[in-house]
């Protein structure tokens, strides 16, 4: 971290009046500066942790955790996962970065029907009660056959405790400890999400695995299923409706078109995956995210489908290269990109999703030593076969469409109502000479190159330019983030100077190193150069200088600000 001290200079020594002509004929006049006058951090140095816990997160894989499940309660952030198979354990965080183990909120009862091979709870406020659904292993003691099936516990509170639901149910019918709630006898039944409709009505959601079917259909793949519930604790199975199968845009289709969702080199030729499900209405639409492929591999990824209705009929996008690929590597084994994503986050998958104030976070698993799974044993011990917890935001564009800027690894902002800023840059107008400038505050940045997806990034030649940001009216600043292009030939590795105006400015915004491999030729996807002000600053203008010897490119701007 480099603290830029205020150094007194008199103003005629220290400051000069520039300006830059942009394609449309325009000056944009700005300061120079031969050194900064206010205090800031960039957090360069690649082994500096410091950085500003009530303004940025960073997903450092630190928490051992798979199969996330994430809620904000009470200024708090909740997780829960898979980590402890005989219970589920809740841990709490102001910051994202910093997690408190907080114990065990929900322990099977002595009598419970499975007291094993516990996974992926999900956590639902429904009627004034917390409940807590989760997977378990179960033996039938009719024929002895095991099975996954799930259970739910009720608390009235997020961090627990949480108990075994027992008593009616709306069939009238005895929930006890023995046996499941939901059981659905003989088949392996997994990875349960509730979601609750506007007008209040239940719906569950997971995964089958439909070798267990006696009828051979689609055997050896695991397919997500839903249904409506009559209540918290009642499924109503004669509503069950198949809605997704690996590889089909829709479930009624004759041919795969949907191929990054079977390639995972792990699973035999008649094993395919879908499993974590999970629902987000918007704007009318129902989405249904999901994992496709071996949580193993470097290609279990989150994607989506998209209905007008709970039960579908859900169609995944499918109109250009990967578009219903939420997060995860943009590639299968052997591909260029597959390549460079090992060392940077792989495996990323089984998400929930977290509303934080207006804004959506997607909290998911990866592999905890940023490779494949089980490599770098010298260096992660047993740990190279552990996930570990990460959170990125989901959005949507202005045609409803969800994408995320993910998986990343570098410092992101936290959302505004736990910071109490925002991105106001996404209001801002900009000037500059670049090509495609409305790329710099679009919200999106692209995480590969060199694939068949569409680049969002502005362009410019090698030389000087400058960005004028405007607001609307006087704003006060706290940070500046400028994100690098994906592709490691159009990066830049600094900032020549910012400036806010009333002789405030900041000179020398250097790159974190660590977001660069150099041995592979690549960038970690959303990475950015950050000016995290000390202090913040009251203008309605802001210029930023930048020089490079070759061509650059940029992914985005954020300026943080109220």
């Amino acid at each position: 971290m480099k603290n830029k001290k205020f150094i007194y200079i008199l103003p005629c020594l220290l400051l000069t009046m520039s300006s830059c002509s942009n394609k449309k004929g325009k000056d944009i006049t700005y300061t120079k500066y031969e050194t900064s006058t206010v205090e800031f951090n960039d957090f360069s140095d690649p082994n500096d942790k410091n950085f500003d816990k009530s303004l940025y997160y960073r997903n450092d894989l630190n928490q051992d955790m798979g199969d996330p499940m994430m809620v904000y309660h009470n200024n708090k952030f909740y997780a829960y996962g898979t980590y402890d198979t005989t219970k589920i354990w809740c841990f709490s965080s102001d910051n994202l970065t910093d997690w408190t183990k907080e114990g065990a909120c929900f322990t099977p009862e002595i009598d419970s029907w499975s007291k094993r091979n516990i996974w992926a709870p999900d956590l639902q406020y429904i009627n004034g009660k917390w409940y807590m659904y989760y997977t378990a292993e179960y033996i039938d003691k009719d024929d002895n056959s095991s099975h996954c099936q799930l259970g739910v516990a009720v608390g009235d509170s997020p961090n627990g405790e949480f108990k075994q639901y027992v008593g009616k149910n709306a069939d009238n019918q005895n929930i006890t400890l023995e046996t499941p709630p939901f059981l659905f006898k003989g088949v392996t039944i997994l990875d349960q999400h509730v979601f609750q409709d506007d007008d209040g009505q239940l719906y569950m959601y997971f995964s089958i695995d439909t070798r267990t079917f006696k009828d051979d259909r689609n055997k050896g793949v695991q397919e997500i299923y839903g249904a409506k519930m009559k209540d918290p604790v009642t499924v109503d199975f004669s509503t069950l409706t198949r809605l997704l199968a690996p590889g089909y845009k829709k479930v009624t289709d004759e041919k795969r078109t949907i191929e990054w969702e079977t390639w995972s080199p792990s699973f035999a030729n008649d094993m395919e995956c879908l499993e974590g499900p999970y629902m987000i209405k918007k704007n009318g639409k129902y989405y249904l995210t999901y994992v496709a492929n071996s949580y193993v591999d470097t290609e279990y990824a989150v994607g989506y489908a998209v209905s007008d209705s709970p039960l579908g009929e859900y169609i995944k996008p499918d109109s250009t290269y990967l578009e219903n690929l939420l997060l995860g590597v943009p590639g299968q084994t052997g591909t260029y990109i597959n390549t460079r994503y090992l060392g940077f986050q792989t495996g990323t998958g089984h998400a929930s999703i977290c509303k934080v104030g207006d804004e959506y976070m997607f909290a998911y698993h990866a592999h905890m030593n940023r490779d494949k799974w089980g490599a770098k044993e010298d260096e992660y011990g047993e740990k190279s076969k552990y996930r570990a917890l990460s959170v990125d935001y989901l959005y949507f564009d202005k045609d409803g469409k969800p994408y995320t800027n993910g998986p990343t690894y570098s410092l992101t902002r936290l959302p505004s109502v736990v910071s109490g800023y925002k991105n106001i840059a996404l209001d801002a107008t900009f000037k500059s000479d670049g090509l495609n400038l409305e790329y710099l505050n679009d919200n999106y940045t692209n995480r590969a190159y060199n694939t068949d997806e569409v680049s969002k990034e502005t362009e410019f030649t090698k030389g000087k330019h400058v960005i004028e940001i405007k607001f609307d009216s006087v704003k006060e600043i706290k940070a500046v983030n400028v994100f690098n292009s994906c592709n490691y030939k159009k990066i830049i590795k600094y900032i020549n100077q910012i400036d806010f105006g009333n002789n405030n400015g900041v000179t020398n915004i250097l790159f974190n190193s660590n977001y660069i491999n150099n041995d592979m030729n690549f960038v970690f996807p959303h990475a950015s150069l950050v000016c995290d002000l000390n202090a913040t600053v009251k203008t309605d203008r802001i210029v930023i200088e930048i020089e490079n010897n070759i061509d650059f490119a940029l992914g985005e701007i954020e300026i943080l600000g109220r």
